[in-house]
């Protein structure tokens, strides 16, 4: 069986964990700290995307088929007060994974993960919480198996 190349990443790696914390729809807190320990893939999206919601449904087989096992949060970047038009957004599309919306458009101009100007952007933590892969567009199942499979070793 051929593996699929990993894809190029858009910024290098970080040589610290990433500190972040966001509350989820749930209403839980979904934090650096409490990712570590496994792989963690956070995908930035809105809910009107169709690449958006492509690169959801890819993440929600992986998570059903891949192991290890990984951790996955999608943080949504729509205002606070789309909160429930996200909420449906989650349960009609059946996410295995924590959605958190983002905390103000501007947290994303600058921050723990950088600019963040298209959707959907990957961003693939390792286990100690170090950004290991990052890019912006549609990703493949493949293409996300092998970068997750990468930044497992």
């Amino acid at each position: 069986m051929v593996e699929p190349e990993v894809p190029e990443a858009d910024l290098s790696t970080t040589d610290r964990p990433l500190s972040f914390d966001y509350a989820a729809l749930d209403g839980t807190r979904v934090t650096g700290e409490s990712t570590r320990g496994r792989i963690t893939v956070v995908v930035f999206i809105t809910t009107y995307d169709l690449r958006s919601q492509i690169i959801l449904r890819e993440l929600s087989e992986l998570m059903h088929t891949k192991t290890p096992r990984f951790n996955t949060l999608g943080v949504v970047l729509e205002p606070p007060k789309n909160a429930p038009l996200v909420d449906a957004f989650a349960t009609t599309m059946e996410l295995p994974f924590r959605l958190a919306l983002s905390p103000s458009p501007e947290a994303f101009d600058e921050g723990e993960f950088g600019k963040v100007d298209a959707v959907p952007t990957v961003v693939i933590l390792d286990r100690r919480g170090m950004q290991r892969f990052r890019r912006a567009g549609h990703m493949s199942t493949a293409e996300l198996d092998a970068a997750i499979s990468q930044a497992n070793r």
